[in-house]
């Protein structure tokens, strides 16, 4: 081979994106590319003629010189896998670092073997690509398995619990720590089925079928499971992997509807009867339907404005318990012929009557009893009726001015919300003037362009009716404009805005495909714009409280903490109980309440408002049940029972009770819970030490 074919042989073999060695017979190193001079450090000059034993004297050959050995006898190819054989030759990367690859190796020859050709393929980037994809893999599977709702245990040959998922803990009720090396046979009532599931799985290998077992919790309660299992090898150790699907819901309904197929032949029975007089019946019905669906419509209304009335409905339900519960015990103390008890009950009822008056007023704008659904509007006529109520909420001092556009065009919007907007900006209006002023209030048709409502958002070009009320008040600040629609938001003092009548007002008019806009100055008062879009269409036509018994007197020495800000509630609530031969303790906030939790007077029951300053009563509770895990609570609360219920607020060992209530129901709920409470406990009252806590 002359020089230039032998450099040319030589710039190919550099060429090639992979390690190339060409040994003779006798197995020594004839060529060497440059990937090969890259990878280990050495140059073809000085490697050539050398066994490769002493290039990498360090290095394990055995594998790689017996398939050397191979290729040069029997003119057999091998491959050596970086999987199989992770250090075949000492070669690094260009950053330095091990370089991981396969070893192919292959005689030379046509007809006569005159060497072979050890070829190294670079498997770095692959196999930490691989290594990669596979730890994510296994991070995915265990994510699954631990939020699985199915409870998924591992047991071996033996039956040892070796892995157990949350869904597990929760199921049986055991710790973690707990389960891991057990007999699981220990978790289960029917041992047989159990030993049957995970023995089939290990020794048949085939998957089980599903099967119910009975298992038994920590607490000795029973519960149903669906069992599915199959096995799983790692070396020469078997595993059986069940999965425990909880039934108990689906067992209770079965039952349920087995239960209910007496009821059901009875209403067939009775809708065949129904089906006789059918005509009369369907009559009463749709009467029925349609009293129901003014209904609807009412609660309707009133869900809607009760996110600005909430807070205010609230105060109310308070104010009603002072006067009810007042009211309940001066009849108590007159029967009683206690008469110089009588008089301070008497002024705390006044005094919570008069302040619910002042609330009537505000609520009374909100309690039409109007449909909630967009008609066609005349808005002229419908502030003009408003003026003797808009006249009456502002008051002497502030003057009331109304400018109506002749021809004003028909909208198409909800009244009823209309007049409520109208009346919340006259409210506002009113508060900026605490001096007085004048209040205008204006109609007009216009036109809004482009130009326009291009800066707006969700608002088409087109034709609206204004409405305009505009006062010389204080004015607002641009930052305060720019907050004014945000709900919650206000600028008025602590406790005389819920931050809602803006937003609202902003909200309606989105919702009628209109706008409402906010021009202010400080100092020069504040113009609110409603803009309504034009209507081609036509105008369309138009208890008894029973005394206290002595039934509801406390049992040995029974002891009550009272937790309320509103005093004149909590006062009353404590008068009762004291009536009733119960020990009482008051709190008029959480902090105070959790202090007296915290103590180790004896307490058998909470009575708690909900709405608390500081701390709400739902947070006294948990934090006292840390301590006190079977503490008994009635809760209080102005708003909706059945909302509370309806999200999940009571636990075991709580009830409720809505403001305003009768002092005998009060009592009477009382009694119910301390005497229905299955929950064992000491003598005094107070939670038993752990067995293992120090002395």
């Amino acid at each position: 081979m002359t020089a230039n074919e032998h450099e040319l042989d030589q710039t190919i073999l550099n060429a090639v994106n992979a390690g190339l060695i060409l040994l003779d017979r006798n197995k020594r190193i004839a060529r060497w590319n440059g990937w090969m001079q890259a990878a280990s450090g050495y140059s073809q000059q000085q490697v050539q003629g050398k066994m490769l034993s002493e290039v990498f004297p360090a290095a394990n050959l055995g594998r790689l010189l017996t398939a050397v050995t191979a290729a040069l006898t029997a003119n057999a190819a091998t491959i050596l896998t970086h999987a199989l054989n992770s250090a075949i030759l000492p070669l690094r990367t260009r950053s330095d670092r091990t370089l991981l690859h396969d070893v192919t190796v292959m005689p030379v020859g046509d007809e006569q073997i005159t060497g072979c050709l050890v070829s190294i393929t670079d498997v770095t980037m692959v196999t930490k690509r691989e290594r990669f994809l596979r730890d994510r893999q296994n991070a995915r599977y265990d994510a699954v398995v631990a939020s699985a709702p199915d409870v998924i245990i591992t047991v071996d040959e033996g039956g040892l619990i070796q892995f157990a998922n949350p869904a597990a803990v929760t199921q049986f009720g055991f710790g973690k720590s707990e389960l891991m090396g057990i007999d699981a046979a220990q978790l289960f009532e029917t041992k047989g089925d159990w030993n049957a599931a995970w023995s089939d799985a290990i020794h048949k290998s085939a998957p089980v079928q599903l099967r119910t077992l009975v298992g038994r919790r920590k607490n000795g309660d029973l519960t149903h499971l669906e069992a599915s299992a199959s096995s799983w090898k790692t070396g020469s150790r078997v595993f059986a992997t069940i999965i425990l699907r909880d039934v108990n819901e689906r067992r209770a309904i079965d039952s349920a509807l087995r239960n209910s197929e007496a009821q059901a032949r009875d209403a067939a029975a009775a809708l065949s009867e129904l089906n006789r007089t059918l005509e009369q019946r369907v009559k009463a019905g749709t009467a029925q339907l349609l009293e129901a669906e003014e209904a609807l419509r009412q609660s309707q209304k009133m869900e809607a404005i009760g996110q600005l009335t909430g807070g205010i409905a609230h105060d109310f339900n308070n104010l009603l318990q002072g006067i009810t519960g007042s009211l309940d015990l001066v009849k108590k103390r007159a029967t009683q012929g206690r008469f110089s008890e009588i008089e301070r009950f008497i002024t705390g009822a006044m005094a919570s009557a008069n302040r619910a008056a002042s609330l009537t007023h505000r609520l009374l704008a909100f309690s039409r009893r109007q449909p909630l659904a967009p008609r066609p509007v005349e808005v002229n006529p419908l502030l003009a009726s408003m003026e003797d109520l808009l006249r009456r909420t502002l008051g002497e001092q502030i003057a009331l001015e109304f400018v109506t556009a002749g021809g004003l065009w028909l909208t198409r919007c909800d009244a009823n919300q209309l007049e409520n907007a109208v009346l919340n900006l006259a409210i506002n209006a009113r508060d900026a003037m605490p001096e007085g002023g004048r209040l205008t209030i204006e109609t007009a048709n216009t036109h809004l362009d482009s130009a326009y409502t291009s800066r707006q958002r969700d608002i088409e070009p087109g034709q609206y009716v204004c409405i305009s009320v505009t006062d010389t008040g204080s004015g607002m600040s641009a930052d305060t404009i720019s907050k004014a629609f945000e709900p919650f938001f206000t600028t008025k003092p602590l406790g005389r805005g819920t931050g809602l009548g803006l937003s609202m007002i902003y909200g309606f008019a989105k919702q009628s495909g209109g706008n409402a806009k906010i021009y202010s100055e400080l100092g020069k008062g504040t113009s609110v714009k409603l803009y309504l879009p034009r209507h081609r269409g036509e105008l369309e036509t138009e208890d008894f409280n029973p005394a206290l018994e002595d039934s509801q007197i406390a049992h040995a020495n029974e002891t009550v903490l009272v937790v309320e800000d509103e005093f004149v509630v909590r006062d009353l609530i404590v008068e009762v109980l004291q009536e009733l031969a119960y020990r009482t303790l008051e709190a008029e906030d959480g902090p105070a309440a959790l202090k007296v939790l915290q103590s180790s007077q004896r307490i058998d029951l909470v009575i708690t408002d909900i709405g608390l300053p500081l701390l709400n009563g739902r947070q006294v509770i948990e934090a006292a049940r840390q301590s006190r895990p079977d503490l008994r609570v009635l809760f209080m609360t102005g708003y909706a029972e059945n909302a509370a219920i309806a999200e999940g607020f009571l636990e075991p060992g709580m009830s409720m009770i809505t403001k305003p209530f009768a002092m005998e129901a009060l009592a009477t709920k009382i009694r119910q819970m301390l005497e229905s409470d299955p929950t064992p406990k000491p003598p005094d009252g107070r939670v038993k030490p752990r067995a293992d806590a120090p002395d």
